[in-house]
């Protein structure tokens, strides 16, 4: 007898599931794409090489909070997508109820149908993370044309990490589920689907905490001026954002829509009157999945548009970071190491029949200092009354090694000197203080070729001054090495990555030592080699853009297309409603049809009102990168924003289909 019980209640189960299918499939769809959505970034940080990608674990904390964000909104997504399919199904459970089946008897059976849900969603959506993970792996891998710093592999501790999580998310769902039929009576069963709901009150408080906490956002996007700081502040920026987004959408819009309806003139006309009526209630149910919406497509345009910038722009910045093929660099290197460089690189370009050209090479100091105003600080400022306007590189030079290079002739005294100001902050004629020595500036029109890339983050200054007593005056002090830096920097004619390897491996073989020769320390740079590094760390950065949007993408369609579902069944009831008051049906499909695209829409224009109050700080941000160029990032966000709205019109069209289809047949 309890074997066939048992049987019986699977039977039941099954026969349900079947029968409801019209809200248990989207359920599965939603809780298998979770699955795969959280499986696929827990894959992905395991599969990251933290050792061969720059700053990977930098990355590797990004990804670990990504999985931590993803799992908060698969509790909270897959709570309301059960709740709202508890509700079209409380009726059927209403009956069993009343034709004398005990609530023990139908929590056996909401046990079955959760086990059956739990488990064909785990294995769906694990599957197609496997599926989904493996094949971006192959397309990005084929479109870098390099391994990048991710590793494809099915870890189990990922797939230990999600069956826990979701394991436990629908556990609780089913006893959220057993309880809400043990607290409610028959009656309330089988009246549980068609419960209308109260107006939404307006919070005032809220909406304007709202609206401070956006303001904040913006205003730091908006007005922070180095590129460090923006790094440091951007998450900040996110945070306010995101809170204010939420709170805009949950009681903001209620306010304002509270106020139409209090404007009576505005407010009882045919199609306002539906249209406010009819948002009011929308907004009370969609208000925290439409801010979801607004916050993921937000993070996909940002996350592909960054990491897309950085890969578009790989070769300029290659010439950025080095502006000659090849470099040496030598620290305290004597004269005769100096002349025994030149005369090997000259000796083996000949040898591998290469030509040389544009050669730079010159020997300095090099200090970072803050800058107050029109004094330079090589150390700490203990006195927090001064204010750092910005951090500086400065490159210190003899007169003597500036007539070397320059051809130019100088004749400095100890409190003069000359300086290169690419960025305009001190006149000529002026005076400049570096901590308590001050110098008198002297006029130059010498150009210094090829500004460091440290330009693009702090501000950058070429000193010359008398002789190298002067530097160790100023420099001493610090503590630093006051071992000059000797660079002998050059193209290889035609730049043939070949002859540039070729070249670079013969100089690495050449033992720099001899009689007479003497340095601290002697070290190569290639642009050949570099490259891909370069293409290692910025396609690597440009796959994981690209693995986050497609999730992040991936989230914006679940929670579209469970809302087109719910907005379908709780929009027939209203269909019939608003034409039995007498709307033709031509009205009531027009006014549902505008409250639709203006829910729908409503997150796409926030987003992209988002990413252009974040473009300045993400601009800065892209400069630690060593990305200058406005009109690459520029151009690759509007691109972006364009094939994702694109996308994003796709999903609601699709969606929107599923929304009449059950309008047109349940109403």
């Amino acid at each position: 007898m309890v074997k066939r019980s048992r049987g019986f209640y699977w039977k039941l189960a099954l026969t349900n599931l079947w029968n409801n299918r019209r809200v248990t499939v989207p359920y599965l769809l939603s809780a298998a794409g979770t699955i795969l959505m959280f499986y696929a970034l827990c894959a992905l940080t395991l599969g990251l090489d933290e050792e061969t990608m720059y700053g990977g674990t930098s990355v590797a904390s990004m990804l670990s909070l990504g999985i931590f964000v993803i799992g908060l909104f698969a509790v909270l997504f897959l709570f309301y997508t059960n709740s709202f399919m508890m509700k079209r199904r409380k009726k059927e459970l209403g009956l069993y109820n009343i034709l004398g089946m005990e609530k023990r008897h139908i929590a056996h059976i909401i046990f079955r149908e959760t086990l059956v849900l739990a488990a064909l969603s785990l294995v769906v959506g694990i599957g197609l993370g496997i599926l989904f993970s493996g094949v971006m792996f192959l397309v990005l891998g084929a479109l870098l044309g390099t391994s990048v710093s991710f590793q494809f592999f099915v870890p189990a501790l990922a797939l230990q990490w999600t069956a826990v999580l979701f394991a436990a998310i629908f556990l609780l769902t089913m006893c959220y589920n057993i309880l809400q039929v043990r607290l409610a009576n028959p009656i309330q069963l089988l009246h549980g689907g068609e419960v209308g709901e109260k107006e939404p009150k307006a919070h005032w408080v809220l909406a304007v905490l709202g609206a401070v906490l956006l303001g904040a956002g913006y205003y730091l996007a908006l007005t922070v001026q180095d590129p460090l700081s923006a790094l440091l502040l951007f998450f900040v920026a996110v945070v306010l954002v995101i809170l204010g987004t939420y709170l805009l959408f949950l009681t903001g819009i209620t306010a304002l829509l509270k106020l139409l309806k209090k404007n009576k003139g505005f407010y009882y006309k045919l199609n306002h009157f539906t249209a406010v009526s009819g948002m009011l209630y929308r907004m009370k149910q969609n208000a925290a999945g439409l801010a979801s919406i607004c916050v993921l497509f937000t993070a996909l345009l940002v996350t592909v548009s960054t990491t897309f910038s950085l890969y578009t722009s790989m070769d300029g910045l290659m010439r950025t970071r080095y502006p000659r093929n090849i470099r040496i660099t030598a620290q305290g290197a004597n004269q005769d190491a100096k002349d025994m460089i030149r005369d090997v690189v000259a000796e083996k370009s000949s040898a591998l029949g290469l030509t040389i050209e544009n050669v730079v090479d010159r020997e300095c100091w090099d200090m970072t200092v803050f800058r107050m105003g029109s004094a330079l600080n090589t150390q700490d400022i203990p006195d927090n009354s001064y204010t750092v306007d910005s951090y500086a590189v400065v490159y210190f030079f003899t007169q003597e090694e500036f007539q070397r290079f320059s051809g130019q002739e100088l004749a400095l005294s100890e409190n003069q000197a000359v300086l290169f100001d690419p960025v305009g902050t001190f006149p000529e004629g002026d005076t400049l203080s570096i901590d308590d020595q001050e110098f008198q500036l002297l006029p130059s029109d010498y150009q210094f070729p090829d500004a460091s890339t440290m330009a693009q983050i702090y501000e950058v200054y070429y000193l010359v001054v008398k002789d190298v007593s002067v530097v160790e005056s100023i420099l001493g002090p610090t503590g630093v090495n006051l071992a000059p830096s000797y660079s002998y920097d050059f193209d290889v004619a035609g730049g043939n990555p070949d002859g540039i390897m070729a070249l670079i491996e013969a100089l690495r073989e050449q033992e720099f030592s001899g009689k007479g020769v003497s340095y601290d320390s002697l070290w190569m740079e290639d642009s050949a080699t570099a490259r891909q590094d370069f293409l290692n760390l910025y396609g690597g950065l440009f796959f994981l853009g690209m693995f986050l949007g497609i999730l992040f993408l991936l989230g914006t369609a679940l929670i579209i297309y469970y809302k087109q579902v719910s907005e379908g069944y709780e929009d027939a009831r209203r269909f019939t409603i608003m034409q039995q008051v007498g709307m033709s049906h031509r009205e009531v499909k027009q006014s549902i049809h505008s409250q639709i695209l203006l829910v729908f829409f409503l997150p796409l224009v926030t987003a992209v009102v988002h990413l252009a109050f974040a473009f300045p700080m993400l601009q800065k941000i892209l400069l630690v990168m060593g990305l200058a160029d406005f009109w690459i990032i520029f151009l690759s966000t509007v691109g972006c924003v364009a094939v994702f709205a694109v996308c994003y019109l796709i999903i609601y069209g699709l969606t929107a289909r599923t929304y009449y289809k059950i309008v047109e047949t349940t109403a």
